[in-house]
């Protein structure tokens, strides 16, 4: 099962952001499914996410296809605004966006499905939010954040991951599971992460 675990160290340079990008505008895919518990995206001139190349990255890779987003901490209010920005300005630049939260108000999951046919292809799961402390680079700001990186080794335009990108930015890492555990393969592991995201408590977003 091939897989990457990172751990962001410092302000310069956040895994995160590249594995995201990646993700978002890799050819294995032609949608995307993007959790976060924060999202930060406010219409003052201050920093947030979109501007800070995110769409630059969701424009390309759901263009045709489509992005879902949930969004799980909109308390206090303001997040709730913020969430209400990050997708009205992905539907201005022409982005089908299925937007949904957690009505409990305890989603706090941040995962990232790559999606081709309606077929997980590609997860990355983390600590990371869509906040400047995780995403962005060269802020005063930031988090220790770590991430892992799964995909799909049978899916021909996965190999991407394997080799053309990824490895020239973090190097080799393909990871052997114990052969002698019986467990299901990426396939199968990148199915049942994408059942458990959607099959939670969730409702449409206004």
């Amino acid at each position: 099962m091939p897989l990457k675990t990172t751990l962001r160290k410092d302000k310069v340079y956040s895994p995160f952001r590249r594995l995201l990008n990646m993700l978002l505008t890799s050819s294995a895919g032609d949608s995307t499914i993007l959790c976060s518990g924060y999202i930060w995206q406010p219409d003052d001139g201050r920093y947030n996410v979109l501007d800070d190349d995110l769409r630059n990255a969701i424009l390309p890779g759901c263009k045709g296809g489509k992005l879902k987003t949930i969004a799980g901490k909109l308390y206090p209010q303001f997040y709730q605004d913020f969430y209400r920005n990050f997708v009205a300005d992905l539907r201005k630049a022409g982005v089908t966006v299925h937007a949904f939260y957690a009505p409990k108000k305890n989603w706090h999951a941040k995962v990232a499905i790559r999606m081709r046919a309606q077929r997980p292809v590609v997860a990355l799961i983390g600590s990371s939010n869509l906040t400047g402390p995780a995403y962005g680079e060269n802020r005063r700001n930031w988090n220790y954040e770590a991430d892992v990186l799964i995909w799909s080794a049978s899916h021909t335009r996965s190999h991407y991951f394997d080799d053309v990108g990824i490895n020239q930015d973090f190097g080799v890492f393909d990871v052997v599971l114990n052969p002698k555990i019986n467990q299901p393969d990426e396939d199968s592991q990148l199915k049942s992460i994408l059942e458990d995201v959607m099959s939670g408590e969730l409702k449409e977003f206004e």
